[in-house]
């Protein structure tokens, strides 16, 4: 890439700017993704030739020759006149439903619910062996989360039990699949937009929100102009004394984002300034004072923020609480019309259908989900008569056993022994075996050992 004259990004060493042709280059494994001019792309496409095989799979674009949906990295991505669409895989919702067997059932409006302090006691381990299929559908519910922003919080929270999943957490998976079930297609809108000057990062806390730990959550969102480009829902390390702590927490993550996010955009040439935003007066105060103040419990390595405010790397603003959409990523009792309202302010909204390029789920039948029948389960007379390979082909895969044809199964080959290697002679030891022999085990010790004993004397 730099002999083609690309400058690599200081803070990622997968993005590329060429400064001349305007172009801007990430790359994910084999996979580049290249924006710029019309003419540019060609001599870039040219230039890849020389060195590598490769194959364009979509050029998206306004004119008519050019594509007007592709995938990347099996996102969907659409070019309309308003603008760029993007959204998810549809096959990790559908993945989802179809493992907690949740196709055709009725769906949900929310994709958490809150739980009492009861319930919370009550609550025990599932069984060993269902642990395996919750922690998978865990982390699948973990990736699909990171485009399905109203999930971020409930797939979070899912996790926290991955170690030790328990029954309250397998319900919680149930709530998301009945939630894609209702809601299965999510969309962002990147409309065409002039004029940004900065990136805005809104963040938002739940202090104490967990009845288990009383720990807090930490969430928010990065937006350029109109344009979601990140949000996160984490939970805090530490127990926090004072929802003002919890939000000092929380402005300090969204600062370190937001820088981040200044230096990825300074290696594609652009140059922003950052804005934070929070609904917290308390975290407001202590960012803008220097130093602890009268809290004496804090760690002074989130006091870097005061500094930065203070060198005016970026700006600390307040928001109302109703219009602050890292609300979003903080709380799992927000109501169907809340969650649509924070979703708009986002530039997200549902949508039906599918995709034209979306690719399609497999409908196999794993063994794992077949009936298991177990041999005491048959009578005594219940194998007497003949049956046909088919039939026994469908016990032998009903009880589980690893050869569901029996014309598949191949016994291994008998293999040869390896040839015995002769141990070398010791002299002592036959001496031995033949003194034994001849004097019937009476026969004392061996003529040199008798010479030792000698000359011992």
């Amino acid at each position: 890439m730099q002999e083609f004259g690309f400058i690599v990004g200081a803070s990622s060493a997968c993005v590329f700017y060429h400064p001349d042709e305007h172009l801007i280059c990430s790359v994910h494994g084999d996979d580049f993704t290249t924006v710029g001019p019309k003419s540019a792309p060609d001599n870039f496409v040219n230039k890849l030739k020389t060195k590598y095989e490769l194959k364009e799979a979509a050029r998206l674009g306004a004119g008519e020759e050019d594509s007007k949906e592709a995938r990347v990295l099996n996102r969907i991505v659409r070019w309309t006149a308003e603008g760029l669409e993007y959204e998810a895989d549809p096959r990790q919702a559908e993945k989802v439903i179809q493992e907690l067997g949740l196709e055709g059932c009725k769906g949900v409006a929310t994709p958490a619910v809150g739980h009492s302090f009861e319930e919370i006691r009550k609550d025990e381990p599932i069984d060993q062996s269902q642990m395996t299929n919750s922690r998978a559908l865990a982390a699948r519910c973990n990736h699909l989360s990171a485009d399905r922003p109203e999930c971020q919080f409930s797939a979070k929270e899912v996790c926290r039990f991955m170690s030790e999943p328990t029954k309250m957490s397998v319900e919680a998976l149930k709530r998301i699949g009945k939630y894609l079930t209702k809601y299965p297609r999510l969309v962002y809108h990147y409309p065409f937009q002039d004029g940004v000057d900065g990136v805005d990062v809104y963040v938002d806390t739940g202090h104490a929100g967990c009845l288990r730990t009383r720990v807090s959550t930490s969430g928010g969102c990065v937006l350029v102009g109109s344009h979601l480009l990140k949000s996160w829902s984490s939970t805090q390390p530490v127990i926090t004394l004072s929802s003002g702590e919890a939000e000092l927490s929380g402005v300090v993550r969204g600062g370190a984002v937001g820088l981040g996010f200044l230096s990825l955009l300074a290696d594609l040439g652009v140059i922003l300034v950052l804005r934070l935003w929070t609904d917290s007066t308390a975290s407001q105060g202590m960012c803008a004072r220097q130093g602890l103040g009268k809290v004496r419990h804090l760690d002074v390595q989130e006091l870097w923020v005061q500094q930065r405010i203070r060198n005016g790397d970026f700006a600390l603003y307040k928001i109302a609480g109703e219009m602050n959409p890292g609300d979003l990523f903080t709380k799992g009792s927000l109501t169907a019309h809340r969650i649509q309202m924070l979703l708009s302010l986002l530039g997200c909204a549902y949508r039906t259908g599918r995709a034209l390029s979306a690719p399609t789920l497999r409908r196999t039948t794993s063994s794992s989900q077949l009936p298991k029948v177990k041999w005491s389960d048959y009578a005594d007379n219940a194998f007497d008569e003949q049956h046909s390979e088919d039939e026994v082909s469908d016990v032998l895969k009903r009880v589980g056993l690893p050869h569901a044809k029996r014309e598949c199964y191949k016994p291994e080959s008998k293999k040869e022994a390896y040839p015995e290697e002769k141990e070398a002679k010791d002299e002592l030891v036959e001496e031995g075996v033949r003194l034994g022999r001849e004097q019937r085990g009476r026969g004392g010790l061996p003529r040199r050992l008798r010479r030792r004993e000698g000359k011992k004397k």
